[in-house]
Order: structure tokens, then sequence, then C-alpha cells
């Protein structure tokens, strides 16, 4: 039986815990082209906290309102997504999303997300002769930057219906270029294996072969583009390279072909015969030629490089290497490392790979490590696993490797990878012209001096809601500090981008295990805008 007082104390906690508020996170997800509020949308408040937080979701009415209730109280991101639109926080491009701190009992109202609609571009592909080609596939292309370097970067590829359209859809904001792929499947002959491509090659809108001169399309948020038709062209003269092989059995090779430039390869006739192996329909270019051999379970590989001119090439007899053996140990200079075993090794090749592509192995405990059966080319040696440690060099006895790249088409002694365990700290606040905190920069700490070429060594981070940032894991030596309102992802990388803004940039000279702690002030996106100009 329940005590007369001890029934008056759970009375008195009931009604205490039903006067308090529920903490509760309410808001809308309105469309940032019309402001029209968006339905059906999922959003997303994820705890900061990833062992013992708890994160939420709720989708959105027909008003576009969600409210999430009964929030433990801890710091969240908050973010949505909805078919056909794009999430794009506040601030430069890949900013985390704002910062959420919700209190116990609070009830955060008119929480504010805007989604992005995503844009098409419709159009059709015709032949020289104006008329409609179907089952054309048309990419859309857009270029971004790579390690410092402009890329192409296909986002979207459909293919042409019976009347010759496409429609390219989900396209984010930017400016693209369309590409008509040449036609063509794979087939087999009586005489030989060959994969067959027809005549056209590859055009870019409105009708060229260069990518260069391709017409770019501006396509702004939720717009639907038509009207880019895409001429087709005739292709010019092409050739043929031939190879001779060691043995007439040519059923155990597979050749492969791989232009420096895409610009009009759609790929090649390969005609297969006792004894040699014969690329025809290639245009005037460079190219590498890779064979593998796969015979008892062991392969060879022979690699060429060839220039095609306004004759066939008769490549002569190629040369077939085994593949080989790498092995190596890894040590840390600078101070204490404990997680060797948590260490991958990275093979990276230099160029088209498709014998092993990109090899990975683990370090044992005793700090060794070993590659079984790599394909003999030239690798950049890489190291993922650790966020305590860079890597400083790597060497083949007292050899310290240029670039950190090893050449495996010779014999080549055990490696040895250096790692540093000294690396620093750069801090600070980022403000603009005002004197004002710019919340959600971009920052970039690029590596200049001896190590100019390291590019990876650069580390980057965003300003928080204060307008301050905090960069870790900096390797010791002489840095550029760059502040970014807004900037393409990858284009810090690229020397020549950065050029116009040394000026803005605060140098930094860091020592083994340093601090260093600097005000920078914000490149804004309109200067950004203009020097691409």
């Amino acid at each position: 039986m329940i005590s007369p007082l001890l029934a008056a104390g759970l009375l008195l906690a009931q009604q205490v815990a039903a006067q308090q508020p529920r903490t509760s996170v309410q808001g809308t997800v309105v469309n940032s082209v019309n402001g029209e509020p968006v339905r059906k949308a999922t959003v997303i408040l994820r705890s900061h906290d990833e062992a013992q937080g708890i994160s939420y979701a709720d989708e959105t009415d027909a008003n576009g309102h969600f409210t999430i209730d009964d929030v433990q109280p801890g710091e969240y991101a908050i973010s949505a997504q909805r078919q056909g639109f794009l999430f794009q926080s506040s601030g430069a491009a890949g900013a985390p999303p704002p910062n959420l701190k919700v209190e116990r009992g609070e009830q955060k109202n008119h929480v504010a997300i805007k989604l992005t609609p995503l844009g098409v571009i419709r159009g059709r592909v015709l032949d020289s002769d104006g008329e409609p080609v179907g089952n054309i596939p048309v990419t859309a292309v857009t270029y971004r930057r790579v390690n410092g370097q402009r890329s192409p970067q296909t986002v979207a590829q459909v293919q042409t219906n019976a009347a010759g359209e496409f429609r390219l859809f989900g396209l984010r904001p930017g400016t693209y270029s369309l590409e008509a792929l040449g036609q063509g499947r794979p087939k087999f002959t009586a005489s030989a294996i060959a994969l067959h491509r027809t005549a056209s090659t590859n055009v870019y809108y409105p009708s060229t072969k260069d990518a260069d001169h391709a017409s770019p399309i501006e396509l702004k948020a939720g717009a639907e583009l038509s009207g880019f038709d895409i001429t087709l062209q005739p292709s010019s003269a092409t050739y043929s390279v031939r190879f001779e092989l060691p043995t007439t059995d040519y059923s155990n090779y597979s050749p492969m072909i791989f232009p420096h430039s895409r610009a009009g390869f759609w790929g090649s006739n390969l005609a297969m015969a006792e004894g040699t192996i014969t690329f025809q329909g290639l245009q005037p270019g460079t190219y590498d030629v890779v064979v593998v051999h796969g015979e008892s379970g062991k392969e060879t590989y022979a690699r060429q490089t060839v220039d095609v001119g306004n004759a066939d090439v008769d490549g002569g007899a190629l040369t077939f290497l085994q593949a080989v053996e790498v092995t190596g140990s890894v040590r840390v200079e600078g101070g204490i490392f404990q997680g060797f075993t948590d260490l991958q090794i990275i093979l990276k090749p230099d160029r088209p790979n498709p014998g092993k592509g990109v090899s990975s192995t683990s370090v044992k405990a005793d700090r060794t490590f070993q590659f079984h059966d790599v394909s003999p080319d030239i690798y950049e040696v890489l190291v993922n696993g650790s966020r305590d440690t860079y890597l400083k060099s790597v060497r083949i006895g007292d050899q310290t490797l240029k670039d950190r790249r090893v050449d495996l088409t010779a014999p080549a002694g055990a490696l040895t990878i250096v790692l540093g365990a000294d690396a620093g700290q750069v801090e600070g606040s980022v403000k603009n012209s005002k004197g004002e905190p710019v919340v959600r920069a971009r920052v970039n700490v690029i590596a200049y001096g001896d190590h100019a070429d390291r590019q990876d060594l650069n580390r980057f981070g965003f300003t928080d809601e204060k307008g301050e940032f905090k960069i870790k894991n900096v390797p010791p030596g002489e840095y550029k500090v760059f502040a970014w309102e807004d900037v393409p992802v990858g284009a810090p990388q690229d020397a020549e981008f950065r050029k116009p803004f040394e000026k803005q940039a605060v140098p930094v000279k860091l020592q083994p295990n340093g601090h260093e702690k600097v005000e920078v002030t914000v490149i804004s996106a309109a200067q950004v805008d203009r020097s691409s100009q």
C-alpha cells in the first residue's frame, strides 16, 4: 500500500513534469528560388556526439512544416533532403550545416531550411543531314579542380529516344558542356575477336570534336532549358596500330588502348590474329596500349605509348614483364605513434592501369608490409589511416624517392616509408573588409617553400559561428593561409588560380609541434568571380 506522503510526492513530480515544456525543434523547408514550401522533404537532426547522441528525422507536411519533439539537449547539425532538390548550407561550398544547440526544455521555433531545385537540359542529336539519331549516349560534363588541375567530370548521362531526343535531369546549378558519344556495341567476327565502333565520333554541343571549343551552357537553379541540338560529324581519316605477340595463340591476351585526350574517342576496332593484335579506326593522337597475358594463374604485362600521325603504325614486338612483389616497412620520426596496424599503404599508378589499378595493403604489427603480383609500372606511394601523422618521405636504401614515386618496371629494393609525428596546428579568425567575422568561410593552409609541390601537405577547414577556425595535423614548414567567402572545391590547390589573391594570404612558418595563430581577411566571392572572367 502506497503511503499518503509517497502518493503526494508522486503526484507533485507528475505535475512538475507536465508543467515543463517539451524540448523540440520546429521549422519549415522552402524552395530557395521561389520561397514556396517543400512538402515530403526529410529533415534530419544529426547529433555531433556520435557515441552517445541521438539523431532524429521528420517529414514535412503540405506546408513544408516539420516538428521534432523530445529532443535530447546537445549540439546538432540540421539538414533536409528531397528528390529533385539539393541541400546547400550557407557559407562556402562544402561547408558543414550550421550548428544548432538545443537546451533542456527549449523550443527551437522558426528554423528555416532552404532546398535548391535541380535543373534540366533538353535537346536532340542529329546526323550531318539534320535527321534525328536514336540510341546515342549524351552526357552533361562539368569541370572541377582535382589536385589543382581542371578536370572534366561526367555528372549525368542519358540515351536519345527514337526521335533523337534527350533529357538530362537532376543537374546542379552551374556551367555544363554537352557531349554526344559515338555509336557502337561490341560484336564478334568469325576470323578474329573484334570490338566494333561505328564511324561517328564524340561531338560536343553544338558540333565540335574539341572539348575546348564546346559552347558552355549556364544552368540556374530549377531551370529547364531546351533547344540544345547536337549535330554529329562524320569521322576524319583513321589509322591502325599493329603489335607482334610473343606467341601465336592470342586467346589469353587482353589488349586495351587509352587515349591521352578523350576528345573524339569512343573506342576502336580490335583485331586479333595469330601472333598479332591490331587497333583500327584510330584518329591522330597519343595512346597508351596495355596488354595483359594470363596463363596458369600467372599474369604478365606489356605497356607501350604510341603516337598516331597521318599513317598506320607498326609498333613492333611487345615486351612482357612479370608481376612483382613489393616489400617494405614503416617508421616514425618526431614523436610516438602506436596505430601501425590501422595504416593502409597505397600504390597509385601514374597512368591508366587496368592490370591491377590502385593496390593497397595493411601494415602488420611488426611495421612491415607486402604487396603481391603488382603490375610493373610507376606508382605514387600514399598512406591512409592516420590523422596524427603525415608522409615525410619514401626511401629505397639511402635514396629518397622523388615525388614519392617508385619505378617497378626495373628491380627495386624494399621501401622504407617515413612518417612524421610532429605536426602542429594553425588557428585563427576570418574577417571581411569591415572587420566583421565571416561564418563558414573555407580556409586553406597551402604549402610553400621547399614543399610547394607537396599537395598532400595542404590542409583546409571552415570557420565556425564566431568566424574562427582550428586546423590540426599541419606538418612543419612554410605555408600561406587563404580564406574564401566561397570558392570552387579544389580550386585553391591550383597555383595559377591563387596568383591574383597572394597578397591577401597570410604567411606562416610552422615549427615541429608548433602552434600559430593568424587573422585572415576573406577573399570575397565577387573577387573569385571577377578573376575567372
